[in-house]
């Protein structure tokens, strides 16, 4: 343990350039973590990846990538690639200014034409990258791109992109010219290993069985602190603890489950890292078929579910209550004052004035007769989600509405809530969970409620509808940040009313690990631990809670309070009042400087 976080010690002195490691340094074993990952998803690249490992998708990608700017969670991400970025007066191009000495994984150099390549071929393959072909394809509206030398690019847009820098900036993975000028449908590419910049080179995979990467030891931002990440593909959340338990890994990518929370913190073997991925799970409801087409039947079922007992009860009180409003509330584009919503009494009132009467048995019935009993998809491997359905049909039981959990196999599901073209999708609601990409993005909820149609994707989501909601999403796409906050709190407030979604609860991230065999880890804001930056030097011993993130260039980070064997779990980035206190749970250490324990 102790050789270990040396180690870390060592590499950040390194990264800064304050000493040469010794000969026995150069000489230790490599050193290997295993982690349980929660899903398969292809060779990571961006054009083959299947949301298997959600929330933990994007930063898996990133492992093997590189953005410009890091990260979209933040309102000024910190450079990347990117050296700069200057807009001209109207925002509709942007010169962009990359690091010196960035490589490929196979060696070549990254340049600008690789830049410009991989906002052409995302416009050029939207079809084959929906995560983050649309932030090129979409809005903003890239038109072009001009290389004025190996480290210098213009790109232009055919509309403002003031928020150029958090998306796609701060998202978009770039991908090596050399690699795929050549690749034709991107989609079938997905028995090669990827080509990246990223701090680890993937050597290997088992499909829907393992990872293994080795560390890129020329990364630009110093070698990474393991040297080898095996990742065994673990589904099953019950069988992912139990190898956790046992040492058979070092870390599980998902949250603990609330009933774990205690035990694992009573295990000297074991802590327990708190953070945020601003993870959110909701039901979804199919707002195009009636007679959940009707907002005022949306909005009374959301009335008459008591969030809170949800969280109580599900989670045990490890999260915070859904809100009618979507957005996550320590996101920057959240609506301050909202709150939960719960009044069963004005739900009743609201479906006996919509003509949704009850039966002889007591159940409400459509104005055509057809009872109000729905069908609610639910991942087989999502215990929580099941639990939490469950309950809800409970709480809408004596409303005289019924909801049936119909527990499917993932793939299944998502088969279930596709439709060919043109046609409306025949499930009737479902439980999914997002992750800060959903709640930071400033167009989010463009992207995901605007009507159904040539913009967004909302008809793969819910299909609500609404033209005043349609009008404000198009508008704050170019809108400056407070002019684009007026805008997303008057959607949210559309939301609120007409409900095609129910947030059952934002999940506090609690993340666990064997200190014994990795004890680097950064709970990064928005992006728990599991992030590319918990294997940086640069970062690994960084410290103080609500203290802005450092560049590496920036003068060395101050090592947690007590030395070096207090560990070098911190966080990273601005937090809200809301988002305070996510330091790591340290059993008989001391709290990092600035945290509260």
């Amino acid at each position: 343990m102790q050789v270990r976080v040396l180690r870390a010690v060592l590499c950040v002195a390194l990264a800064v350039g304050l000493l040469t490691p010794p000969a026995s340094a150069q000489d230790a074993q490599p050193t290997t973590l295993r982690i349980a990952l929660n899903g398969y998803e292809n060779n990571l690249t961006p054009f083959t990846i299947s949301f298997g490992a959600i929330p933990n998708t994007h930063d898996l990608v990133m492992l093997v990538y590189d953005s410009l700017f890091w990260s979209q969670v933040k309102d000024d991400p910190e450079p990347w690639l990117a050296e700069a970025a200057e807009p001209n007066e109207d925002f509709t191009e942007w010169t962009v200014t990359l690091r010196e000495g960035v490589a490929w994984h196979d060696g070549q150099p990254l340049t600008a034409r690789d830049v410009k390549f991989s906002f052409e071929y995302y416009l050029a393959q939207e079809g084959a990258s929906g995560r983050y072909a649309h932030h090129v394809s979409d809005v903003p509206p890239f038109a072009g791109a001009e290389v004025l030398d190996d480290r210098t690019v213009r790109l232009s847009f055919s509309g403002p992109a003031p928020a150029f820098e958090i998306m796609p900036g701060a998202d978009l993975p770039i991908i090596p010219q050399h690699v795929w000028e050549n690749v034709t449908d991107p989609r079938l590419a997905s028995d090669t290993l990827p080509v990246g910049s990223g701090p680890f080179k993937l050597v290997e995979m088992v499909p829907d069985q393992l990872y293994r990467f080795e560390a890129n030891e020329d990364y630009f931002l110093g070698a990474p602190t393991v040297d080898v990440l095996e990742m065994p593909i673990v589904k099953d959340p019950a069988a992912a603890f139990a190898a956790l338990r046992t040492g058979e890994v070092g870390h599980v990518t998902r949250n603990v489950p609330p009933e774990l929370v205690e035990q694992f913190a009573d295990d000297p073997e074991i802590e327990i890292a708190e953070g945020t991925k601003f993870e959110s799970t909701q039901l979804y409801f199919n707002a195009r078929k009636p007679p959940l087409a009707d907002a005022r039947l949306r909005h009374a079922i959301s009335l008459a579910v008591d969030s809170q007992a949800v969280v109580d009860t599900v989670l045990l009180g490890h999260g915070s209550p859904g809100l009618p409003t979507f957005v996550h509330p320590d996101s920057p584009w959240a609506l301050p004052e909202a709150e939960p919503a719960y009044d069963p009494a004005t739900a009743e009132e609201l479906l006996d004035e919509a003509g949704y009467a009850r039966g002889p048995d007591g159940s409400r019935q459509a104005p055509d007769g057809t009872p109000l009993r729905f069908s609610v998809l639910v991942s087989s491997f999502e215990p929580q989600d099941l639990r939490a359905v469950q309950l809800i049909a409970a709480q809408l039981e004596p409303l005289g509405v019924g909801l049936v959990p119909e527990v499917l196999d993932p793939a299944t599901l998502r088969e279930r809530r596709s439709a060919p073209p043109g046609e409306i999708p025949t499930y009737d609601a479902y439980v999914s969970t997002l992750e800060a990409h959903a709640h930071v993005d400033p167009d989010a909820l463009y992207y995901f409620f605007h009507s159904p149609g040539n913009k967004g994707f909302g008809g793969a989501i819910t299909g609500y509808t609404n033209p005043r909601f349609d009008q404000l999403a198009e508008e704050a796409t170019t809108a400056q940040p407070s002019d684009r906050r007026r805008l997303a709190g008057q959607m949210q407030e559309l939301l609120a009313a007409e409900n095609p979604t129910i947030v059952l609860w934002y999940r506090e991230g609690q993340y666990a690990y064997r200190p014994a065999d990795y004890d680097g880890w950064v709970s990064d804001f928005g992006h728990g631990i599991f992030t590319k930056r918990s294997f940086l030097p640069a970062y690994a011993e960084q410290s103080g809670a609500g203290e802005p993130a450092r560049s590496p260039d920036d003068t060395a980070p101050s090592p947690a309070s007590g030395g070096a064997g207090a560990g070098a779990l911190v966080l990273l980035g601005s937090l809200t009042a809301r988002g305070s206190g996510l330091l790591a749970r340290r059993k008989n250490r001391s709290p990092a400087v600035g945290g509260d324990g």
